[in-house]
């Protein structure tokens, strides 16, 4: 079975000088800060849009720019070399890409999607020097080149489930896909094994997916939907795949325990593999190095 690497900014945290999402987010502030402990990343992100008083594109265009130099860092290329089929991002960055450049310089990349807002299909293909597509990058919530894409915000995220929704039920269209090639159903595909490698989504449910360097906040609604959906279609579908979750043990955990406790509670109730490796020593590096041995190793 295919593997896929899905990655948060985590793996960004390991270069020196990344930009952090939170850090971020109080520069956006322009000064009229409030507290963002208690409040989800989708409603943080609302309340300073309504304090700029301006148009959402403005505010993109700015969040597009400030991480345009989202610097690389080794971990990309080990991630790189353990040869995932499929590499899934909510990051807006291209860091991986510039690292599969960084590895050969007669490797290349080809950008494949037409969308414009919305990321069901937005993929990269990561091309050898034989020019032999070897991986493809999917930027699920968006791009710095297409600020319009990035996802951000309440209407975004609904807009977006609803376009997932329509794929799994196979009424989703678009006007460049193969002529008389109808989207199937996610249960006609299970029944069938034939997948149309049309979206990120059915990666879900087609291929080995492991999760390392991301929070899986509950307000990423896109993702738990998805995970509920494979959760429900299992027990009744020829579903066989995993879905490992990349993470510190919860005794390291050092805010919000309880409700990090009940985040792992529900994910082992989703069918997901949590695989806990420590931090020895703040030794970030160190776990990550653990993560690629377990993810090298697995299917």
């Amino acid at each position: 079975m295919n593997k896929t690497f899905f990655f948060g900014n985590g793996l960004n945290y390991l270069s020196k000088s990344a930009l952090g999402w939170e850090e971020l987010l109080v520069e956006l502030m322009r000064g009229e800060e409030f507290e963002m402990k208690f409040l989800p990343n989708l409603l943080t992100y609302e309340r300073i849009r309504l304090n700029w008083n301006s148009e959402n594109g403005e505010l993109k265009n700015i969040i597009a720019e400030r991480l345009q130099n989202q610097p690389t860092n080794d971990f990309y290329k080990k991630i790189l070399e353990i040869n995932f089929e499929n590499y899934i991002t909510t990051n807006y960055d291209y860091a991986l890409l510039n690292s599969h450049l960084a590895l050969d310089s007669k490797n290349s990349i080809t950008h494949n999607s037409t969308e414009q807002l919305y990321s069901v299909r937005r993929n990269t293909s990561l091309l050898n020097r034989s020019k032999k597509t070897i991986g493809k990058l999917w930027n699920v919530h968006g791009e710095l080149d297409f600020p319009k894409s990035i996802m951000l915000g309440m209407n975004h995220y609904c807009g977006s489930v609803g376009k997932i929704d329509r794929y799994l039920k196979g009424t989703y269209d678009f006007n460049h896909k193969e002529p008389h090639s109808p989207i199937l159903t996610i249960e006609k595909k299970l029944e069938t094994k034939e997948f149309d490698n049309y979206s990120w989504v059915e990666l879900f449910f087609s291929s080995n997916v492991h999760i390392a360097g991301f929070g899986l906040d509950f307000s990423e609604i896109d993702l738990w939907w998805i995970l509920t959906k494979r959760a429900r279609l299992k027990s009744i579908s020829n579903l066989d795949n995993k879905i490992y979750y990349y993470t510190k043990p919860l005794i390291q955990v050092t805010r919000e325990i309880e409700l990090e406790q009940r985040k792992r509670e529900t994910l082992k109730s989703l069918d997901v593999v949590i695989v806990e490796i420590e931090i020895i020593n703040n030794n970030y590096q160190g776990q990550w190095e653990e993560f690629i041995k377990i993810m090298s190793s697995c299917n």
